[in-house]
């Protein structure tokens, strides 16, 4: 098993330097910046990606041709998912629109599915990042990762990938003490040393059930643990530590920009950010400058790598507060705007709320959209689309499915979706508290 985990690493590689390297060389990259972040060397690394990514916009793409004043970033305009979809068209480099570039589709954190391109080198550089900050996590290339995930049509991988890959899918859609049974009966019964990869809401799910059984610590040959998509408490990382005997780190990323930063496995809760591959700054919760350390504000991401759809000051929607490790290294201290709310199906058992925002992504009819428990069984639509919507049978279908036959599903038309303190909306609410 061993030897099969070396084969598959070094295949990876291998294939790499045949294609030309270039994977490689973005990871030399990332790591000598983020390692040697206080030298000359790195920082000069730094600005002159910065640089390059800033003139480039506003030469050949037509909305930072009209809006930034200079190729300073701060003459540049913040930006965010509204901006983009109303100006779709003026954000795409004229010098990349005969290219091969690949879609990125999300949920949409504010209520609204977001497409948008990344050229070659954007995704080559977003694997640099996974494969650095995966390893940096204590997850190498080639060793046993179960996935955890909802797993679809969409996001699928084919068996010869996922052997290739060394992956062990596991779909997560129901949260009862069975299926949580069955996850640590499957971890206790694989021999291998492996990874796990979850969202950060299944670990709550995981540690209130070893909690109820009040389990001793779990010698499973589990090597890391990293979270991703909502919210990891500390609560949660600190049993998840205790019962696991590993490291739990929450990442912190989006499919539109890629891995921005992960708390460090040295312990804590701090957030290394990923200066190599983009500029984050914290601005105001009004107005566009810059906060203090310690002081909350807006996460504006600047992406030094994609070029054929710049983002450049994007307003991601998510709030933090910034400040310094013990390295004298800005780190995100804390990321608020995750947070999920848990549903239950018409047996009463928990369901993901990310069955709702993975499978909402083929209907890009919808402007936005919010889906509320209201009962028990009773659950609500609330549509608001570009212009009319036909496929109301086939979303109810869909998602009594996920919900039971006998879930009592209502689509409701509004004119708009609430707008949280942060910017975003909720996708999933639960309202039976409310009631």
């Amino acid at each position: 098993m061993r030897l099969l985990e070396l084969l598959r690493k070094k295949g990876f590689w291998l294939l790499d330097f045949i294609k030309g390297g270039a994977i490689r060389k973005h990871y030399n990259d990332i790591k000598y910046i983020i390692e040697n972040f206080d030298s000359p060397e790195a920082e000069l690394l730094q600005n002159q990606h910065l640089k390059s990514v800033l003139s480039n916009a506003r030469e050949f793409v037509p909305y930072y041709s009209t809006h930034a004043k200079s190729d300073s970033l701060k003459d540049f305009p913040v930006i965010d998912k509204g901006i983009i979809r109303d100006n779709f068209n003026s954000f795409k480099s004229i010098k990349f629109i005969d290219k091969q570039n690949t879609a990125v589709v999300t949920s949409g954190s504010t209520g609204t599915p977001f497409r948008l391109y990344h050229n070659k080198n954007k995704r080559l550089r977003n694997n640099a990042d996974i494969i650095y900050f995966t390893k940096r996590g204590g997850f190498e290339i080639g060793s046993k990762l179960l996935f955890m995930k909802v797993w679809n049509d969409i996001n699928k991988k084919s068996k010869l990938k996922l052997f290739l890959e060394n992956i062990k899918p596991y779909n997560i859609l129901n949260y009862t003490d069975k299926d949580v049974q069955n996850l640590l009966e499957d971890l206790k019964n694989d021999k291998s040393d492996k990874s796990i990869f979850c969202f950060a809401s299944t670990c709550d799910i995981i540690v209130n059930y070893l909690d109820k059984i009040r389990s001793r610590k779990l010698n499973y040959k589990v090597k890391s643990i990293i979270t991703n998509s909502d919210e990891l408490k500390r609560s949660t990382k600190d049993k998840m530590e205790k019962y696991f005997q590993v490291p739990v780190l929450a990442r912190y990323s989006n499919m539109e920009c890629g891995m921005l930063a992960q708390q460090k496995v040295s312990g804590g809760y701090d957030y290394e950010i990923n200066h190599a591959s983009f500029k984050i700054e914290l601005l105001d919760l009004v107005e566009d400058i810059p906060v203090k350390n310690g002081e909350m504000g807006r996460i504006v991401i600047t992406d030094l790598f994609n070029y054929c759809m710049p983002l450049i000051r994007y307003n991601t929607g998510d709030i933090g507060v910034m400040g310094e490790d013990e390295y004298g290294r800005l780190v995100l201290n804390r990321i608020d705007g995750r947070k999920v709310d848990m549903v239950l199906d018409t047996k009463n058992r928990v369901i993901t709320s990310h069955i709702v925002t993975v499978n909402m992504w083929k209907y890009s009819e919808l402007k936005q959209y919010q889906f509320a428990q209201i009962g028990q069984k009773e659950y609500e639509f609330r549509l608001n689309p570009w212009e009319g919507f036909s496929r109301e049978e086939e979303l109810l279908s869909e998602f009594k499915g996920y919900f039971g036959k006998d879930a009592q599903i209502s689509l409701k038309y509004v004119n708009e979706i609430p707008l949280l303190s942060s910017g975003k909306r909720k996708l999933v609410v639960n309202e039976m508290t409310a009631n």
